[in-house]
Order: structure tokens, then C-alpha cells, then sequence
């Protein structure tokens, strides 16, 4: 019954983001509305452009290199545990691992991959690596997202955004597993780099054969706003990993960057190419 609640939960959130993907936000996430300038240094002068200090969110181009690379640096983290053997890593998730290993040892199971989407009519590649063992974890996502600029001026907006959690499965079963997740998650803008308290339910179980279903939510109350979802479908051959399916992201800045809330709906399809050791 609980499996059968998050499903449905999960794909309520997906369908909602669909929802709000259908109507325009005042400006970017993250960025200021067109012709404002910020209250504080508007004395400034022509160092505005400059200096996005305003309420100690905004961020410079360089501030948010070092976001997505601080970010970069934990998945990379990630990864080096992965390569260390633990004690009590006894199963996997519902996955390829469980066929292609049933009698599993005491190693951890390391799965990395990469997922491209098309949301909000730009573009965006998701990189994750995570490990797991019978009941604990540790995952680590990032996107970078390209999108048209919602002002009409030439070139693209980017935006990116990452979380580390910790997990922990609730069910781990042979052919299921119910996840909560919890860490922190952080995001970057034209004019804004924050990080906030992040917590998150995932579920894989599988359908048949080499065939699993994905589904994840995650979200960030404050001091932005995140909702993320998505719902998906899995193939399994041996240790490689092809995944497809739906995402839908919400994202409000909360009015960080000029005092004015600022938000982007975002929904479409992803496809991916993953590895299972």
C-alpha cells in the first residue's frame, strides 16, 4: 500500500509541474526583473552592474562557477567512497545488481549517470553518482539547465542545481526499495547563488525482467524554494543502464535576488545512460 501511495504521489508532482509550466513567471529564478536595479548599491553608480551583493544571495558569474564546482567536488566525493569496501553493504537497490549478482558480498553498489532533458523549451544534462548499501547511502546530483532568456534579449540563461543527501532505505526488499533522503541542496542563477536544507523520497522496484520503474521527489523549503520530480522507466543490460521518463521542476527564489519573487516551472522528458557496479 505505501509502495502504491508514493507512486501516486510522485506522479502528482510530476503532473503539477506540468500545471505550472503553463503559465509565465514575472522574470528568470534568480534574476532580476528587466530594467531594475538593486536597493542598496543603486548609489553605487556604474559599479552596479558589478557588484550583486544586494542581501548577500546575489552572486557574480565567478560565485556560481564556484557553486557548480563546489558542487562538482561532492560528486566526485561520492565516488571515492564508493571505491572503499564496507562492512555491512549486503544488497542493492531494485536493479540489475540483484540479477546479475543475487549472491551479493560486502562491497558497496556504485551507480553513475548522465540524463539529457529538454525543460521549459531549453535544455539540460543531469549528472548523478550515488552508493548504497543495505539500508544507507549517499547521493549526489547536478543539473545545469540553458534556457531562452525571458526578456527577449539575444543568448540563453543558466541555472543549476545539485543536492547531497544521505539515504536511508525504509523497505529494502530483492525486488523494491522505498527510500528517505535528506542533505543539502544548492542552486545557482544569473544573479543568485544559495543553498538550502533538502530532503527527498525515492523508489525503484522492478517491473519484469530487466525493466524497473524510478520514481523520486525532492524538495527545498527555504531559503529558495525547490520541488523536483520525476518518474521514469529503467533498462538493465548487465552493469549498463538505459532510463527514460518525465521531470518536472519548480523553482521560486523567494525574492533573494531585488525583494521580488521570481519563479520557473519547468516540465519535460529526460534520457539517460547510466552504469551499475
Amino acid at each position: 500500500m505505501t509502495v502504491f501511495l508514493l507512486r501516486n504521489l510522485l506522479c502528482a508532482v510530476t503532473v503539477l509541474g506540468l500545471l505550472l509550466s503553463a503559465s509565465e513567471a514575472e522574470a528568470r529564478f534568480g534574476k532580476r526583473s528587466k530594467g531594475e536595479k538593486t536597493h542598496e548599491s543603486s548609489a553605487v553608480g556604474d559599479d552596479d552592474d558589478d557588484d550583486d551583493d544586494d542581501h548577500g544571495s546575489g552572486s557574480s558569474g565567478g560565485d556560481a562557477a564556484s557553486t557548480v564546482n563546489s558542487i562538482a567536488n561532492l560528486l566526485f566525493f561520492i565516488a571515492d567512497v564508493a571505491s572503499t569496501p564496507s562492512q555491512d553493504v549486503a544488497s542493492s537497490s531494485a536493479t540489475a545488481e540483484v540479477q546479475a549478482a543475487p549472491s551479493q558480498g560486502a562491497s558497496g553498489h556504485l551507480r553513475l549517470g548522465v540524463d539529457g532533458s529538454t525543460l521549459g523549451g531549453g535544455t539540460g544534462a543531469n549528472l548523478f553518482l550515488a552508493i548504497e548499501g543495505r539500508r544507507m547511502g549517499l547521493d549526489g546530483r547536478l543539473t545545469l539547465l540553458s534556457l531562452p532568456t525571458d526578456d527577449g534579449t539575444q543568448g540563453s540563461d543558466e541555472l543549476s542545481v545539485g543536492s547531497v543527501h544521505l539515504t536511508y532505505a525504509l523497505v529494502a526488499h530483492d525486488r523494491f526499495r522505498l527510500r528517505m533522503e535528506g542533505g543539502v541542496s544548492l542552486a545557482t542563477a544569473p544573479d543568485l547563488a544559495t543553498a538550502g536544507p533538502s530532503f527527498g523520497l525515492s523508489f525503484d522496484a522492478c517491473l519484469g525482467g530487466p525493466f524497473d520503474i524510478e520514481l523520486r521527489a525532492q524538495v527545498t523549503p527555504f531559503p529558495y524554494r525547490q520541488l523536483d520530480a520525476q518518474a521514469g522507466l529503467a533498462l538493465h543490460l548487465n552493469v549498463v543502464v538505459l532510463r527514460g521518463g518525465w521531470r518536472g521542476l519548480y523553482l521560486d527564489d523567494a525574492g533573494l535576488v531585488d525583494g521580488v519573487a521570481h519563479q520557473d516551472a519547468l516540465s519535460g522528458p529526460y534520457l539517460g545512460l547510466g552504469l551499475t557496479f
